[in-house]
């Protein structure tokens, strides 16, 4: 089971994900909830945070509440290039006291667009804590692809393989790691309100297989036909329990 633990300064539990830019999930401590904001269009990384900052400061959070971020790349890295983009992600976070030791504790999605393509990488949405008297259950979980985490031969679950059957293993994988962090932060798999998908292959046979099986095929998927940040993955995945979300213009 993987380890989880608090960030008191953000009101919310983590999945640590030792030594990288981003935890594999979050739940808020009793007493608090989720809220999510997309933004009604992709911002730029700088004008992201400076309008996060400000809304948090508006809703009387502080910049620590920040749980989330959910992001749009250009184009798929290399290892190296993911390395430095997280580097430069990092260092507002850092600065804001996002930071548990020298663990990250936001969860994260990322992707690379084949449609409306980004000129450089951008905020989609955001999701922080907020305090609900006797509000317990939600949780975010960062987005997977299908990579076995700790190991450095037979990585990519299922390798090559795009045929229907090959994604189909690929799914399975990043599902039950789905599940997986669910049952981590003590969460109900049941409360899942959204999942999203990043792939460029078709995925409609696998809503009667796959999604159809985790009973999330009729909560309004949303399929992004994009990559996964890094070169080398076909199929991510995250879901989430949030009950407010709100999408905002930031112009």
């Amino acid at each position: 089971m993987p380890d989880v633990m608090e960030f008191k300064p953000g009101n919310y539990r983590f999945i640590v994900s030792p030594g990288g830019p981003f935890s594999s999930g979050v739940t808020p401590m009793p007493g608090f909830v989720l809220r999510r904001v997309r933004f009604a269009r992709p911002v730029p990384m700088a004008d992201g945070f400076a309008f996060i900052k400000a809304h948090l400061e508006r809703e009387g959070r502080p910049v620590t509440a920040l749980a989330a971020c959910e992001l749009r790349s250009p184009a798929a890295m290399t290892g190296e290039q993911f390395q430095a983009f997280n580097g430069e992600y990092l260092k507002t976070l850092h600065q804001w006291g996002c930071k548990a030791g020298d663990i990250n504790p936001l969860a994260r999605s990322n992707l690379a667009p084949i449609t409306e393509v980004p000129k450089e990488a951008m905020f989609f949405a955001f999701t922080y804590t907020v305090p609900e008297a006797g509000a317990s259950g939600d949780f975010l979980i960062s987005g997977k692809p299908e990579i076995r985490d700790g190991v450095t031969t037979d990585r990519i679950v299922g390798g090559r393989d795009v045929s229907l059957k090959g994604l189909e293993t690929k799914a399975r994988f990043v599902m039950n790691a789905m599940r997986e962090r669910v049952d981590a932060l003590g969460c109900d798999w049941a409360a899942v309100t959204a999942a999203q998908i990043y792939t460029v292959h078709d995925i409609r046979p696998l809503l009667d297989t796959v999604f159809a099986e985790d009973n999330i095929s009729q909560i309004g998927l949303a399929w992004y036909p994009a990559w996964p940040p890094v070169i080398g993955m076909e199929f991510e995945v995250d879901v989430r329990c949030v009950r407010t979300e709100l999408v905002i213009d930031a112009r």
